[in-house]
């Protein structure tokens, strides 16, 4: 089954030129199971992800948010985004406790991709997962990603980051079972705990 969990839309992220429906039929053209429509810094109300499902039955549409923290962008899925508050502009020191408290989960979107240092942070606490290839990481962002996930036993996620509907399916993470909804994922996600790396493709298909 072959998701892509990092997904932009004009209607609700302004850097997109996307629709929501756009997005969706390019997925279902590219053959994926699922999607995660991760806004910046806001969730899609529920109504309206449920009309996209309706309409795109064929399709799992998974809610997520990507924050903005002073240390990066940040993958957020919660089992119920209206019980859990999350605060702008945190500290990934305060997200990722504060996530789990709530049930859920926080991938670090595109790491390195603006900074090669080593991130303080990561002494303290330690994501569910992280990208090592997505289309807005370059070649030694996504070298020195792979490099810490494997040293610090993170799942590694290949997301799109789509801000356009031609770019969806061209980086994609293949997983042996069929997800619903976002209960699913984040159950998933916490049964890998030995950090093993989803398997992805690249835009050539060459697997990570």
């Amino acid at each position: 089954m072959l998701y892509d969990f990092h997904i932009h839309t004009r209607n609700y992220s302004d850097c997109s030129i996307g629709s929501a429906e756009e997005m969706c039929q390019r997925a279902v053209e590219k053959g994926l199971a699922g999607i995660a429509l991760t806004e910046h810094d806001v969730w899609w109300p529920l109504s309206e992800i449920q009309k996209l499902r309706h309409r795109f039955p064929e399709l799992t549409i998974i809610r997520g948010m990507e924050l903005s923290c002073p240390e990066g962008h940040f993958l957020v899925f919660l089992p119920n985004p209206e019980n859990g508050e999350i605060p702008g502009w945190c500290s990934v020191l305060e997200l990722i406790p504060l996530v789990h408290n709530y049930g859920g989960i926080v991938i670090w979107a595109h790491p390195f991709r603006f900074s090669s240092k080593w991130p303080k942070w990561l002494k303290h606490v330690r994501p569910d997962g992280m990208e090592v290839a997505s289309s807005n990481m370059h070649r030694q962002a996504e070298a020195k990603a792979r490099k810490v996930a494997a040293d610090k036993n993170i799942l590694s996620f290949h997301n799109s980051d789509a801000h356009d509907a031609f770019i969806v399916g061209r980086y994609i993470n293949e997983l042996d079972i069929h997800l619903t909804c976002v209960e699913d994922f984040i159950s998933y996600v916490r049964k890998q705990e030995n950090g093993d790396s989803i398997r992805g493709a690249s835009p050539v298909g060459a697997a990570f």
